[in-house]
Order: C-alpha cells, then structure tokens, then sequence
C-alpha cells in the first residue's frame, strides 16, 4: 500500500515538473528558480559583420513602394524568412529571389535561397522555414522584380543581420 502511494506522488511529482514553465538552479545552496523567459543569449563563433544597408533607395523607383526581407527567429535553431514586395499598380508580373546568407567572419556566404513568381498582382509575398547553424550571424538579402508589360524595375534589400 504504502509502495504504491509513493509511486502515485512520485508521478504527480514528476509530471508536474515536466509541465512546469521554470528551471530550477541551485546557487551556493540555495534553490532558485529560472523564468523560460530568461534566454541564454548565443554567443558569437566569428567577430561581427560589417554594418550594410539597403542598395537602392525606394525614392528612386516609380512602381515598387515596398520591398524587404527580414530574419526571425522561431525557437531553437528555426528562422523565418519574410520577404515583401509591394507596388503603386498591378503589375503584370511580379518575382522576388532571396537568400539568407551566413557571415563566416570575413564574407557573407549563401546558406539557403529561395524564389517566389506572382502575376497580374501588386503584392507578393513570400516566406521560407530553415534551420540554422548555432554560432553565426545571418542576414536576407532579396531581390524585388516589377515587371508591368513594357517597364522592368528591380531593388536589392539587405535586411539586419541576426545572431543565433
């Protein structure tokens, strides 16, 4: 009897422990507790990347008013990348290449790509899931196409780089 009412606390105990949303630490003796929220920030494998921006103002273009990319993290060693490609009219095509690149401490490398076509449309977006390597920063560099028949107009963006 006594056998099994310590097997049904020692369940109850551990399930919830598993279900806790805590980490428990014990500091010079003493028991304290962790929040999920307090993240171990990634530490660095190469010195930081340069700081860039964008290649082409938006200012200069006549039928894209919106074009990016960005990083985000998604828990763990996952990324979104976004891209966004918006213009004043529907054009007759619209196409976005992008990549996300890692920097290696001296150059920025293609880690993964991706392409998105849409036609007869003003919007276009696109998105991709990948995992990542610990350690490296990681930008999105995209390229935004407007085609509207007769015209062609194409922007670079270079999104903030990430560190995981």
């Amino acid at each position: 009897m006594l056998n099994k009412r310590l097997n049904a606390i020692l369940k109850v105990t551990l399930a919830v422990a598993l279900t806790l949303p805590v980490f428990l630490t014990i500091t010079d003796g003493e028991l304290q507790a962790a929040s999920e929220r307090s993240v171990v920030k990634p530490r660095a494998l190469t010195p930081p990347p340069p700081e860039t921006q964008s290649i082409q103002s938006l200012e200069q273009l006549t039928h894209i008013y919106k074009a990016n990319g960005t990083v985000v993290p998604a828990g763990g060693l996952s990324v979104h990348v976004y891209t966004n490609t918006a213009t004043y009219n529907q054009m007759k095509y619209l196409a976005v290449d992008y990549r996300l690149e890692r920097w290696d401490g001296s150059t920025w490398i293609t880690y993964r790509s991706g392409t998105s076509t849409k036609s007869n449309t003003n919007v276009l977006k696109a998105n991709s899931n990948w995992t990542v390597i610990s350690g490296y920063y990681y930008r999105v560099v995209s390229v935004h196409t407007a085609m509207d028949g007769s015209d062609t107009e194409k922007t670079t963006h270079i999104s903030d780089t990430v560190l995981f």
